[in-house]
């Protein structure tokens, strides 16, 4: 391993192997519980009991590793926006400002069966969650008994007494297992529920950015529809004029057999568009958990739509603003809690265990009068051989933190990298943006021009006939920057987490 993250070797008994380094905010999954859990953890954690178990297990702890400074840059090398907002909103897909996005986007947070399906599975987890804080407490049982019978005593052949008793008991105990594992145990059942939390936000901020992505997608597919339109009217037109001079005696008639060609080839393209307009309603009806049977959009075109600005704030922010950083981050908290788990298993289980039991020999008098028995007793469990099982465990588990943490490593350098990546290749866009305008209206105005003089007689097929092409070529460049532009900037508020933040409200 590269000696930034180097794990000196752990002595089993009470010592802290790892790098001693402490985590953002000591415990990015506070962020994530909801408030009764948060409260329950709270609870807890200023008791007297959990408190003294930590103490207890404290020399079996292993600190976070935390990510060296230089995997995180100071400042951003890109070109920045400076007048954009920083960061984006939560609700980002408002920024292209236009409504049936919107609404689209509020259909799909409420009838996507994927985050239906996570949203379930999160619910498993905070249950999950919830067993695990209880589980730092005692476990209560309360008995209670009531029997009927009769009893006869004789001595010498008489019968001194007899007569029918009720004898009731009951009884309460409180049991306490495996002591000194609980608080490493909880701390891995918090990691894991803050990893569903992230595994669901990121699943979203996905899901959305293909839903607006696929939004553009027909509007692009529509545009280029009127576009074809337009070249199979142009195409028609110097039809027309080629058939015209071919029937004057003025060109050959090859002239009118290529353009009824490029006529046809226009109108397959139609055909080609119309079809993937439908792929991509399908696909839209999809994500909105529904048949593309019926289901259609409004929009016809990507010129209303608006392209937005927005620029990163601190990049050490992006550690708690990207969901699958902090899902990354909280898997490595949970190998830490594993590897203290291993360590523990070296030390003796300590189990409690306490109760009282009263008795009597009818219900009523069970109150009065009890029968009373108190019981107290401390296990203390040592395994001196296990074959090396302990040890091959412990090393197993320091194993998979340090794969755990080469995965949290490598997911942060992809997200700064991939943000440098966006910086850049959205400044690139816009320019080729404004070059691909100016060079449609100057392929529009190279076209009229050909034909004007084609008609007149001036310039041949060829020359009209690559007037055409290029015009057609060009509407489309046109078109795809603009559907490019829009899909970066979806790209980019995604690797810029799509404005959630560690604690925001579930998608």
């Amino acid at each position: 391993m590269n000696e930034n993250y180097s794990m000196p070797g752990m002595n089993p008994l009470c010592r802290v192997g790892t790098p001693s380094v402490p985590t953002r905010e000591n415990n990015v999954g506070l962020h994530f519980i909801p408030p009764n859990l948060r409260a329950l953890r709270s609870r807890v954690g200023t008791s007297f009991v959990p408190t003294l178990l930590f103490l207890l297990s404290a020399c079996a702890t292993t600190d976070v590793p935390k990510l060296a400074d230089t995997d995180v840059p100071g400042n951003w090398q890109g070109p920045v926006e400076s007048s954009a907002a920083e960061w984006p909103d939560k609700t980002w897909w408002d920024n292209f400002k236009d409504p049936e996005l919107t609404t689209l986007v509020g259909q799909i947070q409420e009838n996507n069966l994927d985050l239906a399906s996570n949203r379930r599975n999160l619910i498993a987890a905070q249950l999950t969650l919830k067993e695990a804080g209880f589980n730092l407490w005692p476990t209560p049982s309360v008995t209670a008994g009531i029997g009927s019978g009769y009893t006869e005593t004789r001595f010498n052949g008489l019968t001194t007494s007899s007569g029918p008793d009720s004898p009731s008991r009951i009884g309460l105990s409180l049991s306490y297992n495996n002591i000194l594992s609980k608080p490493a145990e909880y701390d891995r059942a918090v990691a894991e529920y803050d990893s569903r939390v992230a595994q669901l936000s990121d699943l979203a901020l996905n899901i959305l950015g293909t839903a607006s992505s696929t939004y553009f997608q027909i509007l692009l597919t529509r545009d280029k529809i009127e576009a074809a339109k337009q070249n199979v009217a142009n195409a028609e037109a110097i039809g027309a004029i080629a058939q015209s001079r071919v029937d004057s005696g003025v060109a050959v008639p090859i002239e009118a057999l290529q353009q009824r060609i490029a006529i046809q080839r226009e109108r397959s393209n139609l055909s080609s568009l119309t079809q993937n307009d439908l792929a991509a309603r399908a696909s839209l009806a999809l994500l909105l958990g529904r048949s593309v049977q019926g289901f259609d959009i409004k929009g016809q075109t990507l010129a209303d739509i608006q392209i937005p600005v927005v620029r990163p704030g601190l990049p050490s922010d992006l550690l708690i603003r990207r969901p699958d950083l902090v899902q990354a981050e909280a898997n490595l908290r949970g190998a830490t809690s594993n590897v203290d788990l291993a360590r523990l298993a070296f030390l003796p289980q300590i189990s409690l265990t306490g109760g009282v039991n009263a008795s009597s020999t009818s219900l009523l008098d069970i109150v009065a009068s009890p029968t009373s028995v108190f019981s107290l007793s401390a296990d203390l469990v040592q395994t001196l051989l296990d074959n090396g099982r302990r040890t091959r465990n412990l090393e197993q588990t320091r194993l998979t933190l340090e794969n755990n943490l080469a995965s949290y490593r490598k997911a942060v350098l992809n997200a700064f990298n991939d943000i440098e990546v966006q910086l850049s290749n959205i400044r690139l866009l816009d320019e080729q943006g404004q070059v691909a305008f100016d060079n449609l209206g100057a392929a529009e105005e190279a076209f009229r021009i050909a034909q004007a003089r084609y008609r007149e007689g001036v310039i041949d097929y060829q020359s009209v006939l690559n007037a055409q092409n290029t015009l057609f070529a060009t509407r489309n460049t046109f078109l795809d920057n603009k559907l490019q532009r829009l899909n970066a900037m979806v790209g980019f508020y995604q690797a810029l987490g799509g404005g959630w933040q560690t604690g925001a409200e579930l998608p």
